[in-house]
């Protein structure tokens, strides 16, 4: 799949994917642990709201819509979460993290914005990239 999209598709793609979902997240009223910039487009790393366990949120998405993301490791567990976009993944797989990423925010109590995060990662996907 891989040769028959190209290499420099498949990288425009996960630096499209990342730009995603950092805007997705940044949408939420979250911060980002990770760089907001086109060098993190392999996964985001989140800080998790005041008062919620990122394991809840890793846990509940997991549960709740079969979807994977990681909890941070060592002294930032139960303080971020990892949520990557390189490999087979679209848009799509993106836009649908985030729309359950809100959904479980709100059900943990985090004060979130709502329905924004979907539109704002879907803006970030189709937007001309910058040429630095």
């Amino acid at each position: 799949m891989l040769l028959a999209e190209g290499l420099e598709s498949a990288f425009e793609r996960h630096v499209r994917l990342g730009r995603a979902c950092r805007a997705g997240a940044k949408a939420l009223g979250l911060e980002l642990f990770s760089p907001d910039e086109d060098r993190s487009a392999v996964v985001t790393a989140v800080r998790a709201p005041d008062g919620v366990d990122s394991g809840e949120i890793v846990k509940m998405l997991g549960d709740r819509f079969g979807i994977t993301i990681a909890n941070g490791q060592g002294e930032l567990k139960g303080r971020i979460f990892r949520i990557g976009h390189i490999g087979w993944f679209d848009v799509f797989d993106i836009t649908t993290q985030i729309a359950a990423l809100e959904l479980v925010l709100a059900d943990l109590g985090a004060d979130a914005e709502r329905g924004a995060a979907v539109t704002a990662a879907l803006e970030a996907f189709s937007a001309e990239p910058s040429r630095a």
